[in-house]
């Protein structure tokens, strides 16, 4: 499968006029929304540890409404946002207000932007079709310095845990960006997965997913930044570098 079914033939069409109703949908209290937070959270600490003066130069490239630019600005010297959808953009300009936003397709434009030592990508790997992966991934290569970093996440993981159950009884996976895969992917673009950080290992049935803020299992989530488990999680923070 080279692509979400749901998506159609081009993910760059899927959110265009969603702006209004994305921030809604991810504060619904499901396994989303906890996926969210504990990115944010993970970012907090993890980026400190990658850039302890501040990133010097940062994009958030898809930034959607500007939910990781807020947390990743904070920790920047310079931020920018880049995504194809003008509703989404026009809801990160109100909640980032030291971020300059950028609104194209950096597959298919002149960007003008100088190189970056950070990019990050959430939300969009998982979703695009495979072309669109390898067409944005060249252009991040180009965009990112020598030994700087691309943090992305895998929210749609077809091998975690909880997706091998289902496969178990006869489903099939929606999405094919397991983290071999992803893997391959990067290194094809120069970059070196160098961390993987899991999320949500214990949210491995339904319910669990539906409902994880009244879950006894989130005192297990310790679990996911296991070395290994990252692979078994439904999503997971990934750190590569540019080499």
């Amino acid at each position: 499968m080279s692509k979400p079914a749901e998506y159609g033939s081009d993910y760059r069409q899927s959110h265009m006029s969603k702006g209004a109703d994305y921030d809604r949908d991810l504060a619904t209290g499901d396994f989303n929304t906890y996926m969210a937070n504990r990115e944010d959270e993970l970012l907090r600490k993890l980026v400190p540890s990658l850039f302890p003066e501040g990133i010097p130069r940062y994009l958030d490239f898809a930034c959607g409404t500007g939910r990781i630019t807020s947390v990743m600005e904070q920790m920047a010297k310079t931020s920018f946002g880049m995504d194809v959808s003008e509703s989404m953009v026009k809801q990160a300009r109100k909640r980032c207000k030291n971020t300059e936003f950028v609104l194209g397709d950096i597959t298919a434009q002149s960007t003008d932007l100088e190189p970056f030592n950070c990019v990050t990508a959430f939300r969009f790997f998982g979703n695009a079709q495979d072309s669109l992966r390898e067409a944005v991934l060249e252009q991040l290569s180009k965009v990112v310095v020598k030994h700087g970093y691309l943090i992305i996440n895998n929210h749609r993981n077809p091998k975690s845990l909880h997706e091998r159950l289902l496969m178990l009884k006869g489903d099939t996976p929606e999405t094919d960006l397991d983290h071999v895969k992803l893997r391959e992917l990067l290194a094809a673009h120069q970059f070196k997965v160098v961390r993987t950080i899991g999320v949500g290992i214990w949210a491995c049935s339904h319910s669990l997913r539906r409902a994880p803020y009244q879950s006894g299992l989130r005192h297990l989530e310790f679990l996911s930044s296991l070395p290994g488990v990252g692979s078994l999680c439904p999503d997971a923070v990934i750190v590569a570098q540019r080499t």
